[in-house]
């Protein structure tokens, strides 16, 4: 079969330097075939394990963990750069993930499209797609039957039993994305999304559990291929959503991942606005995407946040028990009143300086104004979202300089349901969970204790448009 390449792109290839490549527009391998249709990222739900996808997957984990662990293509290495517990001295890349940055989504793109590559090298099929886990904002709660087959390359002991029997499934509650989704703000969206991301590392336990461990469960990358597809989603609701095309450092910091012939390179964000155009992927079922540039000249709405309230707590610890603080409406209902409806302030409640010395292995739901005596309820109108520690908040899982978490919950529909009672005082209720055992919640004890050191009621409000005009990219 003969294919033939634009000579624009065929000209590219023949230029890339083989030592350390700066990549450009567009890329795909000089030693394989490049796709004229994007290729389709499937969901794992319409697979069975006799899928050549997975298959082809199998093969290539098979022959990477073969590899030295100092070999860049090795699965050792690539898990590695995510994170690794590995006492020989780090190498190139090894513990660059980001997490509580800006960072997050632009990132874990760039890193599964060079691990993507990879796979298609030692799979031997040129036009292999990583799968995507659809646990939100599909309903494939249960880890996916071909990661549970303990004769698989897919399957690892280091999980939660309970997942990899396929008792244990997601709590509904916990990968809830409506409050990312809910907001126009990449800033807030790209913080609130770790959330449910960290629930699913959380609760599928194990290796996934903890940044140093997890890229080393297969189940990692489609999990990620899932958290990268929720960009494209969130960017096609449109309504002003926008990556920060005007935030500079955003826009130039590179980071360095490997190609398939085990050669360093480096990537930007601007290098992967467009999946499709740029990176050659789609997603299956995915409406059109929306394809951004990082110069070119048209408004973006700018946003800011600045305190309303900074809320006196007590020393809050999170453990194994549902606890709770104060919040006294007396002196700011009248203000608060007129966010409930407003379209373009948003009442936000910020927990910040949130840590814990290592990985408490659960999650907890938080509540805003939920009344005495009624029971927590995802699906009610006082859930907020959830905390979990992933990443940042974790001292014993610093890999870069120790970072506390930061949450973000949107208010205004808890916000409406209370200013329909004449309450003068609510609780922020804190309440934890764990996986589902067949069906029913779990009550699972906290590893370690979680601290909020403050918090804070914000409004986010959008500010002046800008523009800026340069050349094309």
């Amino acid at each position: 079969m003969k294919y033939n390449l634009p000579r624009r792109k065929f000209l590219a290839a023949a230029g890339s330097v083989a030592a350390a490549t700066f990549v450009g527009e567009s890329f795909f391998p000089s030693t394989s075939i490049f796709a004229a249709t994007p290729l389709v990222r499937r969901d794992i739900g319409n697979m069975d394990a006799a899928d050549p996808t997975l298959l082809a997957y199998r093969k290539a984990i098979k022959a990477m963990q073969l590899l030295p662990d100092t070999n860049p293509l090795s699965w050792a290495y690539q898990a590695a750069i995510h994170g690794t517990t590995l006492s020989i001295p780090p190498l190139t890349a090894w513990n660059t993930c980001e997490h509580g940055t800006e960072f997050f989504w632009s990132w874990h793109r760039m890193y599964l499209y060079w691990f993507e590559r990879i796979i298609r090298k030692f799979s031997g099929e040129p036009c292999w797609a990583l799968p995507y886990w659809n646990w939100a904002p599909g309903s494939e709660l249960q880890l996916p039957a071909p990661f549970r087959d303990t004769s698989s390359e897919l399957y690892t002991v280091n999980r939660d039993p309970s997942m990899n029997s396929g008792a244990g499934s997601l709590s509904p509650g916990s990968v809830d994305i409506s409050s990312a989704f809910s907001s126009v703000n990449f800033s807030t969206a790209n913080a609130i999304i770790q959330g449910p991301h960290g629930s699913v590392h959380i609760q599928v336990g194990g290796w996934m559990g903890s940044v140093p461990t997890a890229g080393q469960d297969p189940i990692f990358y489609l999990h990620h291929s899932n958290v990268d597809r929720l960009w494209n989603l969130w960017l096609v609701q449109g309504g002003g959503r926008t990556d920060p095309l005007l935030d500079a450092t955003w826009k130039s910091r590179t980071s360095t991942f490997f190609d398939e012939n085990g050669n360093p390179v480096t990537m930007n964000a601007c290098e992967v606005l467009r999946a499709a155009l740029q990176l050659n992927y789609v997603y299956e079922c995915e409406p059109p995407q929306v394809n951004e540039y990082c110069f070119r000249r048209f408004p973006i709405w700018v946003y800011v946040q600045e305190v309303l309230l900074q809320l006196p707590i007590p020393p809050i610890e999170l453990n194994s028990e549902t606890n709770s603080f104060p919040i006294e409406l007396k002196e700011i209902r009248g203000r608060l009143s007129s966010f409930a409806e407003n379209s373009k302030e948003t009442l936000l409640l910020e927990l910040d300086n949130v840590e814990a010395e290592t990985q408490p292995g659960i999650i907890w739901e938080v509540y805003f104004g939920l009344p005495p005596g009624t029971a927590p309820d995802a699906k009610g109108p006082f859930f907020v979202g959830t905390i979990s520690l992933f990443g940042s908040g974790i001292r014993s899982e610093a890999h870069h300089e120790f970072k506390p978490a930061r949450f973000l919950f949107p208010l205004s529909r808890a916000l409406r349901a209370v200013l329909k009672t004449n309450v003068e005082r609510i609780q922020v209720t804190f309440v934890p969970t764990g996986v589902l055992i067949d069906g029913k919640p779990s009550h699972p004890r906290a590893l370690s204790t979680v601290r909020i050191g403050k918090a804070n009621l914000l409004v986010e409000r959008p500010k002046e448009q800008k523009e800026q005009e340069e050349k094309p990219q």
